[in-house]
């Protein structure tokens, strides 16, 4: 497992924004998209920084659908050793697994790439929500071409977001609770790989 910098997990977390985002047209400030929740972006986060829990997932969509590319896709993850390679830790937090991302977003926001707002209510935000650039969607497309080592995350933001269907934050951060050595860790330690 290794970890990364701040500009390195901007750049992943811009990738799950802006591929998990749900489309939008015609808003007054010209967003694109729409992407509801911290929470949602802890869990879709949590598939990318964790390969092995993300084919089991795959293997789960597989015996619920029968279609044969998320049984290819997860024994791929396998076959590439993206467990040992690619892991990302995170540490199991009250509910579930957690990273202070507010550096990363802000760099996100500092650069116009991602709107950030929530429903507010006695001095506190209960909710987050993040609204997505058209910049945002060009530099992803145009690093993408640029950089064919960034298609990895582009690939894999887009596979979680299928993953995840239309479920929220808390109902996805309940599916990982479902494995074992997910829910068995202890608080403020690192959830195993």
């Amino acid at each position: 497992m290794s970890q990364t910098t701040t500009v390195q997990d901007a750049i992943r977390l811009l990738y799950i924004l802006v591929r998990g985002s749900d489309q939008i047209s015609n808003h007054p400030d010209g967003y694109v998209g729409f992407f509801d929740g911290k929470a949602k972006l802890h869990a879709l986060d949590f598939w990318v920084r964790y390969p092995d829990f993300l084919a089991y997932e795959l293997l789960n969509k597989y015996d619920d659908t029968g279609e044969e590319k998320y049984l290819l896709k997860a024994e791929s993850i396998i076959e590439d050793q993206e467990p040992d390679l690619r892991s990302i830790p995170m540490i199991r937090y009250r509910f579930g697994a957690f990273e202070n991302l507010h550096e990363s977003l802000s760099l996100l926001v500092s650069k116009g790439l991602v709107y950030q707002d929530g429903d507010k209510s006695d001095q506190t935000i209960k909710a987050y929500y993040y609204y997505i650039t058209p910049l945002s969607v060009q530099l992803v497309d145009d690093v993408t071409a640029e950089f064919p080592l960034l298609a990895w995350y582009d690939e894999r933001a887009k596979l979680v977001k299928e993953i995840a269907g239309p479920l929220g934050g808390s109902a996805l951060k309940e599916r990982q609770y479902k494995h074992m050595s997910y829910a068995t860790t202890q608080l403020g330690t690192q959830i195993p790989s």
